[in-house]
């Protein structure tokens, strides 16, 4: 120990610091805190490496499922390595084209991730599943050391199962199991090592941790928009673990906000602005303007994200309308969750000027669960298991601090009684068994698309979009001829569960083009039913009459029943819709043909060569 340090280890504490000593919070000094002895941090790092892959090593036989083929069978992405500085400066193209999609999201990490892991092994889901229980292990890791600098004063015991109940809560299976939330990861990864080095700001007030910081944040929020809640996080830990003043807080609050601004604007200012689609049986209050529905729904939308906290039985890998309903504030459901939140803002309200643990474990989860409450925006899907991931930590600390009570033990005690350290022991070990085993249960779940929707699909009735992926998924697989026995369904079981589920889609919500279109095509492509077949098309087009698809293939229809100037019509409407199609054109040109009209047969097959030969050119 050299003259420096010995004269600090002397130092005699402040009556500030001694106080907060006290309390159990960290107060900043000159100091950084000590750090674990390098045994002891093997261990920490060995028994974390272990726990996420007892939780996770199941994924690891899993294939692609639901959306991983936006990120890992995408066109862009198989371009290896030669795709990054396009990811880099692109939205990644969601359809898999391999061209600049607007409707894409600037998430340039996981997109590049997934490119170089095609340029090293190609199409591996075995290794892409290893990665993202790498990341969780890496997340995990960061989150035990955040915790441990954060609560330096407290037994080593509290963070230790603060971290392993937050690794083992189901809730975050969506976000291991399913490549696409790997976005999910690097959020909470860059987002949480942003904490870390705010903490080494407030300990030396060196001012590189404070840019680094904001670099980090800048890293979290062009990996996922669910990064944003860091923003106020960091805020709370600088005023419940900082001595820094309030002009100081508010410095760094600006910078942080700038930051964030930068991530989210600067992309948007080089390239063009993503088209938004939205949809009424994704989530309705895309569409409601009701205000008092849109809060009473927020209310229901909190009560959920605390019920699968608390019980996380059953996970599903999709809500949307209508299963979550719409809600007025006269619900009593709304009511409950009013009450509940209420209680909660409360309490962490009156206590938050004596800094307890327990206001800020309160406060960490109500900011981090906000931005997903439908309350300032609609959430895609209205709710969704990936929006607690941060959330859960807030949770899992007010968890954990309840087990140290009622063990009859303050976990800022830094020695414990035998007896109290197998109490608080066998009560986490109860709720981390059935925890771990529901995450490795659910985790085979996800072992492909097809397991996913047979294990969901019978809890998912009221969900309008849910039935109508699945039965998509059906009809995709059926057109392959693909082998349905695995999931208990043949061939023809499996054309009846088609109709079935895009039923129930429509019982749901009956004015979705997309579902009714889908009902007319599996009527014109498998029934060979063709009057059913416009039934639904007609429909579709009576909902929306710019609706495309549904002309298109009442454009087929009729030409099947030969009806070919009602088929010519339907395909004259696409080109009064949309000029330049040149799917349209060519579909003129042979009915025209077979009519034996060889001059408008030439005319509309030149109009079509001709627009195809425009780039970009759109066709149905």
């Amino acid at each position: 120990m050299n003259e420096r340090m010995k004269k600090q280890a002397r130092k005699k504490p402040s009556a500030r610091t001694l106080a907060a000593v006290k309390k159990g919070m960290v107060k900043a000094d000159s100091a950084f805190p000590p750090s674990l002895p390098r045994t002891a941090n093997l261990i920490v790092i060995a028994v974390i490496f272990i726990w996420a892959f007892l939780l996770y090593g199941n994924t690891l036989l899993n294939k692609y499922s639901i959306d991983d083929n936006l990120v890992t069978h995408n066109d862009v992405v198989r371009q290896g390595y030669k795709a990054i500085p396009f990811i880099l400066s692109s939205y990644l193209a969601d359809d898999g084209n391999g061209t600049e999609s607007r409707s894409g999201s600037y998430r340039p990490l996981s997109g590049s991730s997934f490119a170089m892991e095609y340029s090293l092994w190609g199409e591996k889901p075995s290794k892409s599943h290893l990665i993202n229980v790498f990341l969780y292990f890496i997340a995990s890791l960061i989150t035990f050391y955040v915790l441990r600098r954060l609560l330096i004063n407290y037994n080593i015991l509290f963070p230790v199962l603060i971290t392993m109940l937050f690794m083992a809560h189901p809730v975050h299976t969506e976000v291991v199991a399913s490549l696409k939330n790997r976005d999910e990861l690097f959020a909470y990864i860059f987002g949480m090592a942003g904490m870390y080095t705010l903490l080494s700001y407030t300990y030396s007030r060196r001012f590189s941790y404070i840019i680094l910081t904001c670099l980090l944040l800048v890293l979290a929020c062009i990996s996922q928009v669910s990064a944003l809640p860091f923003i106020g996080l960091y805020i709370l830990v600088m005023y419940f673990f900082s001595n820094m003043k309030q002009r100081d807080i508010f410095i760094a609050a600006c910078m942080f906000v700038i930051s964030a601004l930068a991530a989210f604007l600067v992309p948007r200012i080089f390239l063009p602005h993503p088209a938004s689609m939205h949809y009424y049986f994704d989530n309705a209050l895309f569409f409601e303007k009701n205000i008092w529905i849109r809060l009473g729904t927020s209310m229901i939308s909190l009560l959920f994200y605390l019920k699968i906290l608390v019980y996380p039985h059953p996970l599903l890998y999709y809500y949307g309308y209508n299963m979550i309903r719409l809600a007025a504030l006269a619900n009593p459901l709304v009511l409950l969750s009013v009450m509940i939140y209420t209680l909660l803002l409360g309490y962490a309200l009156i206590r938050i000027r004596s800094k307890t643990f327990l206001s800020f474990a309160i406060l960490w989860y109500l900011v981090s669960i906000i931005i997903y409450s439908n309350l300032f925006f609609p959430v895609p899907g209205i709710v969704a298991e990936r929006s607690v991931f941060l959330a859960s930590l807030g949770f899992m600390m007010i968890l954990v601090l309840m087990i140290f009570r009622l063990g009859k033990t303050e976990p800022n005690s830094l020695t414990i009684e035998f007896d109290a350290r197998f109490r608080i022991i066998v009560m986490a070990v109860a709720i981390l068994i059935p925890y771990g085993l529901l995450t490795i249960n659910r985790n085979a779940k996800w072992r492909d698309s097809g397991s996913v929707f047979a294990n969901d699909i019978p809890k998912l009735e009221k969900s309008a979009k849910a039935n109508y992926q699945y039965a998509g998924y059906l009809l995709t697989n059926l057109y392959k001829d693909e082998d349905f026995t695995r999931y208990g369904l043949s061939t023809e079981s499996s054309r009846e569960a088609i109709k079935k589920h895009l039923r129930l889609s429509l019982k749901v919500y009956p004015l979705s083009c997309n579902t009714l279109n889908d009902m007319g095509t599996v009527f014109l492509n498998i029934e060979k039913s063709y009057d059913s077949a416009l039934y639904y098309f007609q429909k579709a087009v009576a909902v929306d009459p710019l609706y495309i698809p549904a002309w298109a293939n009442m454009g087929m229809a009729n030409h099947q029943m030969g009806k070919y100037f009602i088929a010519i019509s339907c395909y004259q409407k696409i080109l009064e819709i949309q000029p330049g199609d040149s799917g349209a054109s060519y579909a003129i040109a042979e009915l025209y043909s077979e009519l034996g009209d060889v001059t408008k047969s030439l005319y509309y097959r030149r109009l079509g060569q001709k627009t195809a030969a425009k780039k970009g050119s759109p066709s149905f």
